[in-house]
């Protein structure tokens, strides 16, 4: 996120209609409910937002539905975005982590065990400023769980490991090393195989 001072009177229009769309996707296939709010304020979408999904029961998103940026109607994701999209950038990753974080939150509070709607895990991996592995899974009883709790073959295990502990042995202020980026993306992607009918894995490391 980023915050930059602008000149005020830089727009040339405005407009005190907005038309907000709720998505909510339920079941395991993620089937998805739309719903326009009209002649209403953010305030009371994301009301009927929460409601819709059932206090979060449900994965839900709410975009703003334009009409003036093109000849055709698009959407601007103000939280969260088309669950049945496969993420490709950094911000709709954190888009899907989002609604993924207020879902399994809600599912924690009501005593239900930690997963998506297709019954898998969420492993997220980035690395930190300890020894061990870059993995965590909240709501879990373990919340940061090693190769060997995973079943990980013991080359991923150790690779995941060590790429952490390259991380530690920088100083805080200095780059990242040279190549880590790329190895993160190729262990996630064999994290991803391996754990395919076990869990979700979200790369946070692009963060």
């Amino acid at each position: 996120m980023r915050l930059v001072p602008v000149d005020e009177r830089d727009s040339s229009w405005e407009r005190d209609d907005p038309r907000f769309r709720i998505y909510v996707f339920e079941g395991a296939g993620n089937a998805v409910t739309t719903v326009d709010v009209i002649d209403g304020i953010i305030e009371q979408a994301l009301e009927s937002a929460i409601a819709l999904s059932k206090g979060d029961e449900h994965l839900w998103a709410l975009a703003l539905v334009d009409d003036q940026a093109t000849s055709s109607r698009g959407l601007i994701w103000l939280s969260g975005m088309d669950y049945n999209s496969t993420p490709s950038t950094v911000q709709q990753w954190r888009q899907r982590q989002q609604m993924q974080n207020r879902y399994l939150r809600a599912k924690h509070l009501r005593g239900l065990p930690p997963v998506l709607p297709n019954g898998l895990r969420l492993i997220r991996m980035f690395p930190e400023w300890v020894s061990g592995w870059p993995l965590w899974e909240n709501h879990a009883d373990v919340y940061r769980p090693t190769g060997t709790d995973l079943g990980l073959s013991r080359a991923l295990s150790d690779a995941l490991y060590a790429w952490n502990e390259v991380w530690l042995s920088r100083q805080e202020d200095e780059p990242e090393p040279v190549g880590w980026r790329e190895q993160g993306q190729e262990l996630f992607e064999s994290l991803s195989r391996e754990l395919h009918d076990i869990a979700e894995v979200r790369p946070e490391y692009l963060r």
